[in-house]
């Protein structure tokens, strides 16, 4: 029987008041149907702390770390560790992480060098664990900047649903293999507005490693007015990677500079040498100017106007 003469049968053989009943439960049904699929396919969360290691250590060295695997989910969850090499290029301006496989030699290479328990750890609802691992670098490794993620990845449990992506977070880990390396850079490029309008008024700096490992930069920015008072203001902090370019930002947060300033930025590489550029800017709040000259202008014909249509008389 067609599905449409089974549904026609069963009501005329349901009583009245029951059929009067069943858009109801037609209704609910589709509810709860729709609670199920939406809790299905709720997105499953994954968390690890801490983001980022940065370590030195020497050849034939063993190093000893911990991560914290959280499950902020309502259900439980399985995850595996997995790594993977990667290195640093720059691409339109920009340092991107390159992901390298397995199979290739690259200078960068480490996760042969990582030691951690790949067996399924299982977490509990809200629940987490911390996870130790060692990197035991060999003694003929090469000096300079070695690069890898440490990722945990989610096996979703039937209670979790299975619906959408499999999530995994991932920590880089920088390890610099100390030994004859180099540590230097190459200041390319200041940039400061000449005419500032308002603030807060934004500098860049582009700087090169130009060694064979990662080190921290940050710009240290003297504004002098040309009275001598002088501010310094810092740029945020970040990793340069051996032959990439970063460019790093910094504002001054004055809200109407007025004056002629000299902006001189210095940069100190990873052995410690210090560059510096130097740039003129104008502060000029136009629009403020613009308006008082508006208004004296409008007073100066106000004025000539009422001359001419009143005379002034001597009592």
């Amino acid at each position: 029987m067609p599905f449409s003469g089974l549904v026609l049968s069963l009501l005329q053989d349901m009583p009245q008041s029951k059929i009067l009943l069943l858009p109801v439960a037609v209704f609910l049904s589709g509810l709860v149907f729709s609670f199920a699929l939406t809790a299905y396919a709720q997105p499953i969360g994954l968390t690890i702390t801490p983001l980022k290691y940065d370590i030195a250590a020497n050849p034939g060295e063993t190093v000893e770390k911990t991560i914290t695997v959280i499950n902020p989910n309502e259900a439980p969850l399985t995850v595996i560790a997995e790594f993977q090499d990667f290195r640093v290029i720059e691409e339109k301006g920009e340092n991107t992480i390159q992901w390298l496989p397995p199979d290739i030699e690259n200078p960068y290479k480490m996760v042969d060098w990582i030691i951690i328990n790949r067996a399924p750890i299982r977490l509990g609802p809200k629940g987490e664990a911390t996870v130790p691992f060692k990197i035991k670098i060999p003694r003929n490794a090469g000096v300079g900047g070695h690069y890898a993620a440490l990722f945990f990845k989610a096996e979703l449990e039937s209670a979790a649903g299975g619906i959408g992506a499999v999530p995994r977070v991932g920590a880089l880990i920088l390890l610099n293999v100390q030994g004859n390396i180099s540590k230097t850079g190459d200041f390319l490029d200041f940039q400061a507005p000449f005419l500032v309008n308002k603030g807060p008024v934004k500098f860049t700096v582009k700087f090169k490693n130009t060694g064979t490992a990662h080190y921290k930069i940050a710009a240290d920015i003297d504004i002098k007015n040309i009275f001598g008072r002088k501010i310094t203001i810092t740029s945020q902090e970040k990793f340069v990677y051996p032959g990439t370019e970063r460019t790093i930002e910094a504002e001054w947060n004055k809200k109407r500079p007025i004056g002629i300033f000299l902006a001189r930025a210095t940069i100190t590489d990873g052995e410690g040498k210090e560059y510096s550029q130097s740039k003129w800017f104008i502060g000029f709040p136009l629009k403020p100017l613009l308006i008082a000259l508006g208004a004296v202008i409008i007073l100066y014909y106000a004025f000539r106007f009422l001359r001419r249509k009143f005379r002034l008389v001597r009592v």
